[in-house]
């Protein structure tokens, strides 16, 4: 029997990690269940948020699929499924891969009679459509193009004109995938998990070079255009402290053009917190785990320097 695929596509700061936690923990999958999860840096994040729900996670983080790694995340899926032997794996690729070369991974002779693709989700941040739309469109274009299934989170935050007009946008780019527009604690499994035939799937490359800044660039591999760094802070800070600094580093051009951070922090209220920062915006959860301090940024032009002093 083959293997079943989920995989949940999605730009940096989509909320995948957060869709794929709150099916595993409302039991949507009944199935004895692998993840392979791949960032792109030096340090795995969300991983450690994954790892709160006891299911199998195997790590790539030598870089992006849609770079060079291709042939690493191949090998960790062939190792998840004679390893552990999983009824499904889900995946859940860099905000920077591209959807269509995940899928070419599937369709290779090590693995096509090995697993069949039921769920291709891509996850949408809708108050950074506009922004990633117009600045990253090779990558974009292509996650929205491929899916079968788009799930727009974060609604609660963007008024019904607005979301009208961005679905507007995604049925110009793919006229066929289902959109779901519902804030995650609404959302039912079944909605979200639906099989469909692998073997009807047509992979669509986005015809779109990726742009930075409104500037058109020749380079449309991530590794090519945004950079990761990562740091290990050993100072406590409260909840309020972060939450300036991540709104200095918004309002300053002195770290380079931060797109994403993620991380986890000792915080001075005795507890831990995860916390994501994309575009401007900064949100804290706290965490029962008790984890080393680690701060993961994703960007162009990144002044290393300065962040690890900035939080040091």
């Amino acid at each position: 029997m083959k293997v079943k695929i989920d995989i949940f596509s999605g730009f940096l700061g989509a909320g995948k990690t957060l869709l794929i936690k709150k099916l595993i923990s409302t039991g949507a999958y009944k199935e004895n269940i692998a993840i392979i999860e791949n960032e792109f840096g030096e340090v795995s994040i969300d991983s450690l948020i994954l790892r709160d729900t006891n299911i199998k996670i195997r790590e790539i983080n030598s870089g992006c699929i849609c770079c060079e790694v291709t042939g690493d995340f191949k090998e960790a899926c062939i190792e998840v499924i004679e390893k552990y032997k999983p009824d499904r794996i889900i995946i859940e690729p860099s905000g920077v891969a591209k959807l269509t070369d995940i899928i070419k991974v599937f369709k290779e002779v090590d693995l096509r009679d090995k697993v069949v693709i039921e769920n291709l989700i891509t996850v949408i941040n809708p108050e950074k459509y506009d922004s990633y739309i117009t600045n990253f469109k090779d990558f974009y274009i292509d996650q929205i193009k491929n899916a079968k299934k788009i799930v727009i989170s974060r609604v609660e935050k963007v008024d019904n004109l607005k979301i009208d007009k961005i679905i507007k946008s995604i049925r110009s780019i793919n006229s066929k995938s289902e959109i779901i527009k519902k804030p995650y604690n609404e959302l039912n499994s079944n909605e979200i998990l639906n099989s469909l035939n692998y073997e009807k799937l047509k992979i669509e490359n986005s015809s779109f070079k990726a742009s930075l800044k409104g500037i058109a660039r020749e380079k449309s591999t991530a590794k090519d255009i945004f950079e990761s760094y990562a740091i290990y802070p050993k100072n406590i800070f409260s909840k309020a402290e972060l939450n300036a600094k991540f709104n200095f580093i918004a309002s300053s051009k002195a770290y380079g053009d931060i797109i994403r951070a993620k991380g986890v922090i000792n915080l001075r209220e005795g507890t831990y917190g995860q916390f994501d920062y994309a575009g401007e915006e900064f949100e804290l959860r706290e965490m029962k785990n008790k984890i080393e301090s680690v701060i993961s940024f994703i960007g162009v032009n990144l002044n290393k320097e300065e962040l690890k002093k900035f939080f040091s």
